[in-house]
C-alpha cells in the first residue's frame, strides 16, 4: 500500500479483519509519515516549491516588495523549512514553531535598515498564525509594507518525480515485496540513515514524526 496515514490505516485494517498481506510504503509530499527519514514525494515538491521561490525571487527584487508564499504541508513544516533553506528565504513560518510576527517584523525593518529591498517570507499552510493572506494583512498593519501573498497549492503535488524520489521509491518497493515474500506483513518499510527499516504500521499514526529544528536555527543566520 502507497501512501499517507490514511492509506496505511485502510492497509491495516486490511490486513487485522480481512487477513490479507499489506506492507506500507510512505509516500506523501508533507513527509510527516515516521518511520523513514523521507517520504516519496517530498523531494519533488521541496523542488516545486524552490522553483517557485527562486522566480518569486526576481519580481521581489525588481519592485522592492515583500513576498508571502505558502506552501503544502498540512499540520507539518517540512516543505517550508526545507525549501525556505534552500531558497535563502528571510523568514520561515512553520506550525511546529510558535509564531512571533512583531519577531518576523523586528527582523525585516532590521533588513531594510541593512539595505535590503525585497523580502520573502515562506509560511507553512498549517501555521498557527493563520494563512498567507491574514499573515499578510497583519503584517502590513505593523510595517506598511508592499506585500504580495502567492499560494502554491496543488502546483506542489504535480510534476515529474526529482531522481532522489525515483531512487527511494524503487529501494522501497522493492523491499515491500521483499518483505510480503518473506512471510511479512501489517508492517511499513522506510529508509532510516540510509537503512532500510520495517516498522508496525500504527507506527505511521502512532509517532509524531520529529523536525529538524536546527534547520531552522541555520535558516536564521544565513537570511540576516
Amino acid at each position: 500500500m502507497i501512501g499517507g496515514d490514511g492509506s496505511f490505516h485502510g492497509a491495516y485494517y486490511l490486513n487485522k479483519d480481512w487477513d490479507i498481506p499489506t506492507i506500507g510504503v510512505p509516500a506523501t509530499i508533507d513527509n510527516d509519515i515516521a518511520g523513514s527519514d523521507l517520504n516519496i514525494g517530498f523531494a519533488t515538491a521541496v523542488n516545486t516549491a524552490l522553483e517557485s521561490i527562486d522566480k518569486i525571487r526576481d519580481t521581489a527584487t525588481s519592485h522592492d516588495r515583500l513576498f508571502i508564499i505558502e506552501v503544502m504541508g498540512r499540520t507539518s513544516g517540512f516543505i517550508a523549512l526545507w525549501a525556505g533553506l534552500a531558497g535563502g528565504v528571510e523568514n520561515i513560518l512553520i506550525p511546529e514553531l510558535k509564531t512571533d510576527l512583531d519577531e518576523a517584523c523586528r527582523r525585516l525593518e532590521e533588513g531594510r535598515q541593512r539595505g535590503k529591498t525585497s523580502s520573502i517570507i515562506v509560511v507553512a499552510e498549517g501555521d498557527e498564525a493563520g494563512n498567507a493572506f491574514e499573515i499578510g494583512v497583519k503584517i502590513k498593519e505593523k510595517i506598511g509594507y508592499e506585500i504580495r501573498v502567492v499560494v502554491l497549492g496543488h502546483l506542489q503535488r504535480g510534476g515529474s518525480p526529482v531522481a532522489l524520489d525515483r531512487i527511494l521509491a524503487t529501494r522501497l518497493g522493492s523491499a515491500a515485496v521483499d518483505f510480503l515474500l518473506k512471510g511479512e506483513r501489517g508492517k511499513m518499510v522506510g529508509l532510516v540513515s540510509n537503512e532500510i527499516k520495517t516498522f508496525p504500521m500504527e507506527y505511521a499514526w502512532k509517532t509524531k514524526k520529529e523536525i529538524d529544528l536546527s534547520l531552522y536555527d541555520l535558516s536564521q543566520v544565513l537570511a540576516r
